[in-house]
């Protein structure tokens, strides 16, 4: 669906699962749209839950909106449980989402009943020790020249349209093998290339806006957040370092931590019943 903003702006939003539910609000990955929410239908609707996946700016569906921080996406996501009559719900936030979902339990804390967040990014400063070289050196290049960063990446999804079967080879490059099995499963590839190329529809900009505002200064502090934080990630991880979600356990008062033995970035999520049944209220 398509909701309008007060300036005329469209956020482009999917919503699944149980729609008279619970609603969880889901924050998606960097290079990736809100039709990741559609991998977890199924399981949202066993649970009794609703999850709401906005596009960010420029990405997917959604209008171009400048963002000086990462944390005014709050005010959109703010827009989004607005329009939907939604006065809380738990916040989800998966990988380059996992910042974004902080920022809205740090800056609209009366909206957010929880934050669970899944092998989160963190600040650029954090360590990279166990992530892949080509994860290293594309968050490298992207905290120097984001716009840069945006569009070789909006070329790979270029690539995914006219040669998904290179795309995907490409994109198991590195990663453990727990994460290529996990892409290999029904319906998992055709997701992860939606997704992915959905994240470019209309270009790069908005991937690109992603990458800086994730590599700058976020504009909160972790510390500031007071909701129920839960976070989970999987110690095969090659993609986020393990050490990012431990840096966020340290960070967030209260928060607990989850390292699933032997998951990856991508199977972690394979069966999302365990970490979608948290948020249940």
């Amino acid at each position: 669906m398509e909701l309008r903003a007060r300036d005329g702006r469209v956020i482009a939003v999917e919503v699944v699962g149980d729609h008279d539910a619970s609603p969880v609000l889901l924050c998606h990955g960097l290079a990736d749209s809100r039709l990741a929410a559609q991998s977890l239908h199924q399981a949202a609707r066993d649970l009794g839950l609703r999850v709401i996946a906005p596009d960010r700016p420029g990405v997917g569906g959604t209008d171009r909106r400048w963002l000086p921080q990462l944390a005014d996406w709050a005010d959109d996501a703010a827009v989004v449980l607005d329009a939907l009559r939604v006065d809380s719900a738990a916040l989800l936030g998966v990988s380059g989402g996992g910042p974004f979902a902080a920022a809205c339990a740090a800056r609209i804390p009366a909206r957010v009943r929880s934050l669970t967040l899944v092998c989160p990014l963190g600040l650029a400063e954090w360590p990279t020790v166990g992530m892949a070289q080509g994860e290293r050196l594309s968050l490298a290049l992207a905290s120097h020249a984001p716009a840069f960063g945006g569009w070789s990446m909006g070329r790979l999804a270029a690539l995914a349209r006219r040669s998904p079967d290179i795309f995907l080879w490409l994109a198991a490059t590195n990663q453990p093998a727990v994460d290529i099995r996990a892409l290999q499963q029904p319906g998992a590839r055709e997701s992860f290339l939606t997704c992915y190329v959905e994240a470019f529809r209309r270009g790069s900009w908005g991937v690109a806006q992603d990458l800086r505002v994730l590599t700058r200064p976020w504009g909160f502090d972790l510390g500031s957040i007071a909701a129920p934080t839960s976070i989970h990630h999987g110690d095969a991880d090659t993609t986020v370092p393990v050490e990012h979600a431990r840096r966020y356990a340290q960070a967030i008062p209260g928060a607990r931590l989850q390292i699933h033995p032997g998951e990856g970035h991508f199977s972690i999520l394979s069966n999302p019943q365990e970490v979608l049944a948290a948020l249940r209220e």
